[in-house]
């Protein structure tokens, strides 16, 4: 379907820009940063990558970062900012030569993109990325756009062995920021009734409901509920509702 098609590159695109831009601040602080895509996952024939992350790893590494010779960002990519997948392989730390001298600068921070599990693979992205977030200490680690949730698998194991850890664990993350159109369940992205922001880590969560304008000459986002931690569905429409 074409209509899809750009949908799907125009949403990936809009990812890896941001990934980009938060990685080259990130280094323009000197701080090295390793941007992180899952690889493959689960065993025999129940494996695979997420549709939506499909061949994005290359993408990211293809992007015009303006690292070569004589351009803004010279020499940035494979100094301050490295590729990487999802694991604890994947994180570097300081190596020494004979002499004590650095020869491999640590990852200082980690920015992963969307990591999430997939319906019908029996492994868990938590894991993984678990064992990546212990390797990494108390270095930061970025999750943009992540799916944490269960999904239903081909014997059932995501959704019963282990899923109390692995939902601590998830929520064990803060949120810095969040923005994401509230729909009604069940249907397609529209109508738009609204959105949930969470503007940074100190701001609070806040319902905006999508009213339009009686002359139809747009639409307005009122604020209409917050709270200091997430707020549920049901609360938003009995609020947009009342």
């Amino acid at each position: 379907n074409l209509c899809d098609k750009k949908s799907y590159q125009k949403s990936i695109g809009t990812l890896l820009e941001l990934a980009r831009s938060v990685a080259i601040k990130l280094a323009e602080q000197n701080l090295r940063v390793r941007v992180c895509v899952q690889g493959s996952m689960g065993v025999g024939i129940f494996t695979g990558t997420p549709k939506q992350l499909n061949g994005v790893s290359t993408l990211l590494q293809r992007m015009d970062w303006q690292s070569n010779a004589g351009e803004e960002n010279e020499g940035m990519v494979g100094d301050y900012v490295n590729f990487g997948a999802i694991g604890k392989d994947h994180v570097v730390n300081t190596q020494y030569d004979d002499k004590g001298e650095v020869v491999q600068h640590q990852d200082d921070v980690f920015l992963l993109l969307c990591p999430q599990n997939m319906v019908g693979i029996e492994s868990s992205i938590i894991p993984n990325l678990s064992e990546m977030v212990e390797a990494a200490g108390d270095r930061p680690v970025i999750l943009l756009n992540p799916d944490l949730t269960d999904k239903v698998s081909s014997q059932g194991q995501q959704s019963v062995r282990g899923r109390q850890d692995r939902i601590t664990f998830a929520n064990s993350f803060d949120t810095v920021f969040h923005f994401a159109n509230i729909y009604v369940s069940g249907t397609s992205y529209f109508p738009i009734l609204g959105a949930l922001t969470k503007l940074n880590v100190r701001e609070p969560w806040v319902a905006h409901q999508r009213r339009d304008f009686k002359d139809g000459g747009g639409e307005i986002y009122v604020p209409i509920v917050s709270d200091e931690d997430r707020i549920e569905g049901e609360v938003i429409l009995d609020c947009f509702q009342s």
